[in-house]
């Protein structure tokens, strides 16, 4: 749809594949999507790996596959988390039963998708290395689990998986990553623009809406 930009070329004629350069291209991308989530709209998130993850690893699993990969994952780490953190043992042992227990669960859901579709009769086909993916990240939902409260766990997951999904769509636009990488020159502006978010110390939107909705119910008392 672009014209190859030289810089392009060369890079892409220089040993670098057009696959990674794309990757990283996502990752600068996405890294500076969570920044502005972040420090301008005020959302949480569990930290910048996760939701970068979540989010290149739903641009090869597609949205619809990767969420209910993602409920699969947080729903079996929660559950089997809760029962293991009442047996006294070493953090490191509980997360590694965690990730076996985990592994179990996904072959039975893999066998039950094939034997009865329920509408994802594609999910042989999805990358083993994405699938891979949002499995590891049990450990950041159990980390946060294990520190917050049940509700203020779910916020920061919401927010994690909200911001993935907006990366996703980013990335996944096919007219956003050929401008992209033919346009090589928006990644050092995203450094410029990571930079100046790290110094905003103005109002996050969401401590905006939250300090006019309190100023209102004082007005209405």
């Amino acid at each position: 749809m672009f014209e190859t930009s030289k810089l392009t070329e060369w890079l892409l004629g220089s040993g670098v594949s057009q696959t990674i350069l794309e990757l990283l291209i996502a990752l600068c991308i996405v890294s500076t999507i969570v920044s502005i989530a972040r420090y301008v709209v005020g959302n949480k998130t569990y930290g910048i790996y996760a939701p970068i993850i979540l989010a290149i690893a739903y641009s090869y699993t597609g949205l619809r596959y990767g969420l209910v990969i993602t409920f699969v994952v947080l729903f079996t780490s929660l559950l089997s988390y809760s029962i293991l953190r009442r047996i006294r043992m070493h953090y490191i042992t509980r997360i590694a039963t965690n990730y076996t227990i985990l592994s179990i669960v996904l072959i039975l859901f893999l066998i039950v998708i094939n034997t009865f579709g329920f509408g994802l009769t594609n999910m042989s086909n999805i990358s083993p290395l994405a699938f891979i993916s949002i499995a590891a990240l049990s450990d950041f939902f159990i980390k946060q689990y294990d520190k917050k409260s049940l509700k203020g766990s779910a916020l920061i997951l919401f927010g994690t998986i909200l911001v993935a999904v907006v990366g996703w769509f980013v990335i996944s636009r096919d007219l956003i990553s050929d401008y992209v990488l033919n346009n090589l020159w928006i990644i050092p502006l995203l450094v410029v623009i990571n930079i100046l978010l790290g110094m905003f110390k103005g109002l996050r939107i969401k401590d905006y809406f939250r300090f006019r909705l309190s100023s209102r119910e004082e007005n209405d008392k």
